[in-house]
């Protein structure tokens, strides 16, 4: 994750969870929602990915 004044950069991963290595699975998607620490407020920065 990356912050400035106007903007907050998050990494997104795409790919197989752990525990399903190995296993024979259809491609179904799952949302995942992770709790982000900003050191402030959001406000109306805008939020990104980072590549």
């Amino acid at each position: 994750m990356t912050e400035s004044e106007t903007a907050v950069g998050v990494r997104l991963r795409v790919g197989m969870l752990p525990e399903a290595a190995g296993k024979e699975c259809a491609a179904i998607a799952k949302e995942s929602v992770v709790p982000v620490r900003l050191t402030s407020a959001l406000g109306n920065r805008k939020v990104g990915p980072l590549s």
